[in-house]
Order: C-alpha cells, then structure tokens, then sequence
C-alpha cells in the first residue's frame, strides 16, 4: 500500500472549496474583517462537540462534514482554518473529509479540437481552475459561499467562487452543485448522449446523470461527483482514440488553411523541431497540419489512448505528457501514479475489463463516434479504486443503420476512432505494470529470505 499522503496545514496549502490553492499564505492583505469572520467559524466549530441544551448530539453527521478552508476570493485569508482546529472540535472519523477534493469529468463539452482544450498557460498553473457559485436571483452581492457543497449547523453569507482541480478542458465549464454532484456546462450532445446511454450496457460506468439545472440564463448538465466516496484521491484523465477531433472538424480547418502563430508556438514548446522551415520562417502553423501533428507526438499515435493529466493526493498537477509515447514511458508513469501498490492496479485492470465487455455489448458504443471521451482513474489510500468513462461532448451519433468497429485503422471518411485498440493497448500497459511490481516484490522477498539464511548460517 502506497505511502498516506501527510495532510499539511494552512502553512503549505489552504484548502479552497474542493481543490488545492498553492500559495495563499503569501496574500495577506485582507485582514480586517476576513480575519475576524474566520476567528469566528473557528469559535463556532470549537462549540460542535458539545451536546447543546436541546439534546445535539456530539459528532456530525458524516454526510455533513464541512469540505472547505475559508478564504476571500482571490488568495490569502490572515488566519486560515488550521488543521488542529479541527481536531481539536471533531471526532477523528469526519477529519478525513477536510481535504477531499472533487472533480467528475474533466473535459470540454464544445465541439472543438483538443488543443484548444488546455492552454499551456493553463498546464503551467498546475490545473488548478476557479469554479465560480450559482447565486440566486435578489441576492446580495456574495463574497463566500458555502451552502451548496456542507450544511453547517450555523448559517453562512455567501462566497462568491472556489478553487476546483479540472485536469483537462475550459476554464469555466464546471460549478459546485449540492453534495456529492456538480454541475457541467451544458452541451446538447452531451446531454442527448446521457439520455440514450439510460437504457445501455454502459450505465454502470459513466457519471450519474440527473438531468439539468437552468441558473442565470445559463444551463448546466447536474452530474454525480466521482470523487465523493474517496478519501484524499490520486486522478488520472487517459484521452481514448486515435484521434481526439472530429472530421468534420478536419475538414472545416483545411477550407481556412491560415497560418496561426498561437499554433505554431504551442508546437515549437514541445518540439522546437517540430515546424518546417517554411512555418519557421512564417511563425505559423495552420490547425490541420497541428492537428495531426500533436496527436503523433504522444501515445495516442502509438496506443490509442494518452495521459492528459495527474492530480496527486498531495496536491501535485502534472499535464506534461505532451510527449509521453512509448509503451515503457507510459509503464513508468502508471507505477508512479500508484506507487507500486499492485493491488490497486489489480482493481484497474478488473473495472477496465468489465468496461470492454461493456463497450463489445454496448448498442450506443456501436452507433457512435467516440471522440475526446476519456477513462477516469482514481484512487486513494485505502486501495479503493475506479475507472470511469467521461466526456461525451464530442461523441456523435452515426447515420441510421451505420455501426463502427472501434478497432480499425482510422482512415479519413471511415469515421473509425480506434477506441478499443486503445482500451485493449491500456489494459496490456496495466498488465505489464502489474508484472513489473509483482517481480519486484518476489525479488525483495527472495533477497530478504537469502539474507535471513545466511545471517543464521553466519550465527
């Protein structure tokens, strides 16, 4: 079993909403009131564990085991809510819930090619993205918010946003929903997507869907959050397919074949090489040519499934796997995500070929073209583990009577997206992962039953 990840104090992190902020200590220019409002909720927390006059009882409900760290929009708050605070005023079993973060999918519901789906500016802050709060209509203008994600037995004003870690996508596609769901930008074929996969054999293995939720003039997919039931979870987003755009997509792109040089410095970021001497010298590439050529750089060309990004329970954000391709790179990336717990990869391995049964049976997983749909995997400390199928937003509805094999070569006009190449390559990678560990293990004990023999032969 891998390490427990050591929970820190506001002194290295604040826990903002359901996601981690790095930093906040060094923003301490709210004082004043933010100060004083979070003494206060210390206090008030300090007097939950007393049973009050009306016969309260001693522990909350875990269910209603506050989530966050309060902090003022945009950074530091002069005292956070420490740790100790919560020792001190919570029985031990709801301590675990204070650093959970949440996210449910983690790609963009717009019809768009992936390298619009995560700007490099976007890697270099470590995924961590601000979710904004729905606010009700008459409301006062909100500076915290907390009512939506815990139920306090005190009443709270309003926070107006929190930090969420989105692995992959638009900034602003998510926002908290009550507890346990959250709520997704909407996408029509997304939602029709859901609709249809009520009554299929992939149920059991995407999202919870509860329709959706209309605030603000602005409507929003209310989705189950696949992070509620674990502890402190690790979160790998694997990209499925051979490609991760449309062709329609293609095809728009090549009828305004116009050098971009946004595209041709997000090329020369990852290989310097990458352009022609012509693009280097007009500083542009156009969105075909970068299209094709990104998703050759990574193991989607290879595999036909790449790591789009990591999420740590320690609080690390990796999505520099621009360049991981090889079957060995991809190996070493999935030994450190578990960190060398085989029993965990062993839970992986049986969802995932649960999934592909799934998927052989499946009557929407025939009728579709599966494009930017990802495999969720999380993990926690306790060895609890799951994979789950997300993103449904580029998936597209074939003609009437078409199916896909899904284990094709894609050649441009046959629609194939290679999706179940790529899951069979994953379960392959995971299998020599699992390999790997078990070898080690063997050979510690062997080493370990040789010295054993030989310091009693030594005696």
């Amino acid at each position: 079993m891998p390490k427990e990840c050591r929970r820190k104090t506001s002194k290295d992190f604040v826990l903002s909403g359901t996601g981690l902020h790095e930093g906040a200590r060094s923003e301490r220019r709210s004082a004043g009131k933010v100060s004083q409002i979070c003494d206060e909720l210390v206090q008030t927390a300090a007097q939950i564990g007393p049973s009050s006059a009306a016969g309260a009882p001693t522990v909350m409900d875990a269910r209603r085991v506050p989530q966050v760290t309060i902090t003022p929009e945009g950074g530091g708050c002069s005292r956070e809510m420490l740790q100790e605070d919560w020792d001190d005023a919570v029985d031990g079993t709801l301590r675990r819930k204070l650093s959970n973060s949440s996210i449910s999918s983690t790609g963009s519901s717009a019809v768009e090619s992936e390298d619009d789906l995560l700007s490099d500016n976007e890697s270099k802050s470590k995924g961590i993205v601000t979710l904004e709060h729905l606010v009700d209509a008459g409301e006062s203008k909100p500076w915290w918010k907390l009512k939506t994600i815990v139920h306090w037995p005190f009443s709270a004003t309003q926070r107006k946003k929190l930090n969420w870690v989105q692995l992959a996508g638009h900034k602003g596609n998510f926002k908290a929903a009550d507890e346990g769901n959250i709520l997704k930008k909407f996408s029509e074929n997304e939602m029709l997507c859901f609709e249809k996969l009520r009554d299929d054999a992939l149920l059991p293995f995407v999202p919870g869907y509860h329709g959706t939720v209309e605030k603000d003039g602005e409507s929003f997919l209310h989705m189950t959050d696949l992070l509620a039931n674990f502890d402190l979870p690790n979160v790998m987003d694997c990209k499925m397919g051979v490609r991760t755009y449309l062709e329609e997509e293609l095809v728009r792109a090549r009828e305004r074949p116009k050098p971009r040089e946004d595209l041709y410095k997000k090329m020369v970021e990852v290989d310097s090489e990458g352009p022609t001497p012509q693009e280097h010298s007009q500083r542009g590439v156009t969105k075909p040519r970068y299209m094709q050529w990104r998703e050759t750089m990574s193991s989607t060309h290879t595999l036909g499934f790449r790591i789009e990004g990591i999420k740590k329970c320690d609080g690390t954000c990796r999505t520099d796997f621009k360049k991981t391709r090889s079957k060995q790179d991809v190996i070493q990336v999935f030994k450190d995500f578990v960190e060398g717990n085989v029993n965990i990869i062993k839970s992986y391995l049986s969802r995932l070929t649960e999934i592909q049964q799934a998927l052989k049976t499946s009557e929407f997983f025939k009728q579709h073209e599966v494009i930017g749909s990802s495999l969720l995997f999380i993990h926690d400390h306790t060895s609890n583990a799951q994979v789950w199928i997300i993103d449904f937003g580029k998936t597209t509805a074939l003609p009437e009577g078409q199916t896909l094999k899904h284990n094709v070569p894609w050649q441009e006009g046959n629609r194939e997206d290679g999706y179940l190449w790529g899951l069979e390559n994953l379960i392959h990678t995971l299998e020599s992962v699992r390999d790997e560990e078990e070898s080690e293990e063997n050979f510690c004990s062997v080493t370990k039953e040789n010295n054993q023999t030989m310091e009693t032969d030594g005696q």
